[in-house]
């Protein structure tokens, strides 16, 4: 029996079978994001959290012009967007992989006929679908309040969004793929997010901070996207080798999501 389903999940995928691998992966997906939303709290915290630093910090200063035409909140908007994604995918994402292993839930798909990854790519799906709506909350609120650029429409500023998600993504999974203990995986994930999202100068000016703490904030990968994202957003200079330095961590989480796949493998899903 146990050489037959071994078999089985060795064979070749079928067309066929690809199209029902696809409807599970539907329907799984649709089932994860309802038991994410079971849980108000934390949906609440991750919508909110944004919104919390719009009104605080945003909000007093929207108005006040940076430079020529350029206001506080045209800097500050692609910041939004990029930290509802890190809070969700960089914190929320490995607590709640790490929470399914504590529970077994990963033992019991394993004997499964069907791929392990449909079931880490359902997980990951759902919590996309957050992102997506704390983003489009405060697309919206912004876009009352105090109006948007036309640039946020603009291919190139929607491509990077879309590569900082992604790499983003591949953080959050390795992180929920190492095989710690939920709270362990808890501490490890709050304390990257903070750190990099307090060292990117998103929830306050890093420019009083020593000298000799300045140059570690180049090692951080986020301070670099939330200083492209508003310069392309804004059309403004580009600073310095921000472009490149942002870049070059794709291919980087990009490995880390393929070494969190194989412990996975090996310990979980």
């Amino acid at each position: 029996m146990t050489s037959e389903a071994t078999t089985s999940r060795n064979a070749p995928v079928t067309p066929v079978a690809r199209g029902v691998l696809f409807r599970i992966l539907a329907v799984w997906t649709k089932q994860e994001l309802l038991l994410l939303v079971r849980e108000p709290i934390a949906v609440f915290f991750c919508l909110a959290f944004p919104l919390v630093i719009y009104v605080f910090i945003g909000l007093p200063y929207a108005d006040n012009e940076v430079s020529s035409g350029v206001r506080f909140i045209d800097f500050m908007f692609p910041t939004l967007i990029g930290t509802i994604a890190a809070n969700l995918l960089v914190m929320g994402l490995p607590i709640y992989l790490a929470e399914l292993r504590s529970k077994g839930v990963d033992r019991r798909y394993r004997v499964m006929p069907i791929p392990g990854g449909i079931f880490a790519t359902a997980v990951i799906l759902a919590t996309l679908a957050l992102v997506v709506a704390a983003s489009i909350i405060i697309i919206v609120v912004v876009s009352v309040v105090n109006g948007l650029r036309p640039e946020v429409l603009d291919p190139v500023f929607l491509g990077l969004v879309l590569l900082l998600i992604s790499w983003l993504c591949c953080i959050g999974y390795f992180l929920g793929s190492l095989p710690t203990s939920s709270r362990t995986t808890q501490a490890i994930s709050a304390a990257v997010f903070f750190t990099m999202f307090f060292g990117s100068g998103a929830a306050a000016p890093i420019d009083g901070l020593p000298g000799w703490l300045k140059p570690l904030l180049q090692l951080n990968p986020l301070k670099h996207w939330f200083d492209l994202l508003p310069a392309i957003y804004t059309s403004t200079q580009i600073p310095g080798n921000t472009l490149w330095k942002a870049l070059a961590v794709i291919p980087i989480s990009g490995a880390l999501a393929l070494w969190g796949l194989r412990i996975q493998k090996r310990t979980a899903f």
